[in-house]
């Protein structure tokens, strides 16, 4: 019989939430079913700032909920790396986009020493039809991400993934600042600028429950392109 490699590590998984009472038991059911069948030793915290039910739902199943006392996609996320204690921090949307029965597979090449850093690439797994909208698939997403390899050179395919899963140490190394979406951006540049390694597998994406998407594309695009091209200037 193989060793279990995923006993040899704690996991936290953070999860930024804002009105996902559809969904929100979904993914913590998934993830405390990955912590069981892989006897990990693994923690949800849950970064809530949402208006429905979806808090009531996390205390209910038990996940660590917290309340951020400020806005933003990297926001939310900063403030839950600070109550995580695992080794390895998993990231990923509340909204059931991102399947977390693939949590072994973001950590397997962290235990195993191929990478400090894993990003999930929806464009090479399994992507649900309209999962992804037409302007984001074809256009935002690729120009962005080329965008970025263009001045850091990372090699990543698909820069804008949530799903991801890095070493605390490492992400401590990275010291992010960033409060919205350029958030995702800025992990891979600062991990490009502190030589920490970066390792991409393939994953399934699927269509949100609802059609109320968080994202502002323009805005949102907007904000993420000038943060790299800025950055990108003044290095």
């Amino acid at each position: 019989m193989s060793e279990n490699i995923f006993r040899m590590i704690k996991v936290s998984v953070v999860l930024p939430s804002m009105n996902e009472e559809e969904t929100i038991s979904i993914c913590i059911t998934k993830i405390r079913s990955v912590f069981v069948e892989y006897e990990i030793d693994g923690e949800i915290i849950v970064a809530d700032n949402s208006e429905d039910q979806t808090p009531i739902i996390v205390k209910n199943l038990g996940a660590t909920l917290i309340t951020p006392d400020g806005k933003g996609y990297g926001y939310a996320y900063k403030y839950g790396f600070k109550e995580a204690n695992g080794e390895i921090i998993v990231m990923g949307d509340a909204d059931d986009t991102y399947d977390f029965n693939e949590i072994p597979n973001l950590l397997t090449p962290i235990i195993n020493g191929e990478a400090d850093f894993v990003l999930g690439n929806r464009f090479k797994g399994k992507m649900e039809k309209d999962a992804m909208p037409w302007l984001h698939k074809y256009i935002g997403n690729p120009f962005l991400t080329w965008i970025l390899n263009l001045f850091y050179n990372s090699g990543i395919s698909d820069t804008l993934c949530g799903l991801r899963a890095i070493k605390k140490e490492s992400l401590d190394k990275l010291e992010l600042k960033s409060d919205g979406m350029e958030f995702a951006s800025e992990m891979i540049i600062n991990a490009v600028k502190k030589q920490v390694s970066i390792k991409e597998i393939p994953i399934n994406y699927y269509k949100r429950k609802n059609d109320e998407s968080k994202l502002s594309s323009f805005s949102d695009g907007w904000s993420v392109l000038k943060f790299i091209l800025t950055n990108a200037i003044i290095r």
